[in-house]
């Protein structure tokens, strides 16, 4: 790619969800959190977003901030984890990390490293680091098991710059969350989104 140094940068998407619009997205809810409206609270599942008709552009830029609600366990092993979020683009794993909540766990967690290691022996090997490791805040309350606990909810700013040159794109978040208490599995563990930017990039 031949490049002059000229960037022309376009928000092709924002969304805050505090008018609760969920045009463009599969499986979208919208719930309040903290004084705020935020898309979710997800647990198992997740949402997908299209976009379509998107202008010429050679990379994109995909940021929203992630809250990880309640009791997520990390890299420990079921029937409590491991707990793992994913971020699909265009149904290639961009993110797939596990996360704990660090406030009655010294569990640990791969992220902010988005890939495990793959050993042909033993599988998927994830990185043992700190609980809460690059969250940018993690004073505010739980959602639903720990509302009533400062520190019951983490939130991280997920950033992720990629090539890019299709005019359709789409963003798909998920979870895969092991809960030995299946009843209040969604109040033990969820997550949600707020401010969701999609940029397109062209570099000339």
């Amino acid at each position: 790619m031949s490049c002059k140094g000229l960037q022309k940068d376009t928000v092709v998407y924002f969304n805050d969800f505090e008018g609760e619009l969920l045009t463009n997205i599969t499986d979208g809810k919208v719930e309040k959190y903290n004084g705020t409206k935020v898309l979710g609270r997800y647990s198992q599942h997740g949402f997908t977003l299209n976009l379509k008709d998107l202008p010429v552009h050679n990379m994109m830029q995909i940021t929203f901030d992630l809250y990880i609600h309640d009791t997520w366990d990390g890299n420990t092993v079921k029937p409590e984890g491991p707990d793992i979020w994913i971020m699909n683009i265009d149904r290639w794993s961009a993110v797939y990390a596990t996360f704990a909540n660090g406030l009655f766990t010294d569990y640990r967690q791969s992220y902010p490293v988005l890939q495990p290691n793959y050993d042909p022996n033993t599988g998927f090997l994830f990185i043992n680091n700190k609980p809460n490791s690059n969250a940018i805040k993690t004073d505010l309350p739980g959602a639903c098991k720990l509302s009533d606990k400062k520190g019951g909810t983490s939130m991280y700013r997920i950033t992720r710059t990629i090539e890019h040159h299709e005019s359709s794109f789409e963003l798909g978040c998920y979870a895969q969350l092991e809960d030995s208490d299946l009843p209040n599995k969604n109040c033990n563990e969820s997550w949600s989104v707020d401010n969701l930017k999609i940029m397109t990039i062209e570099l000339k």
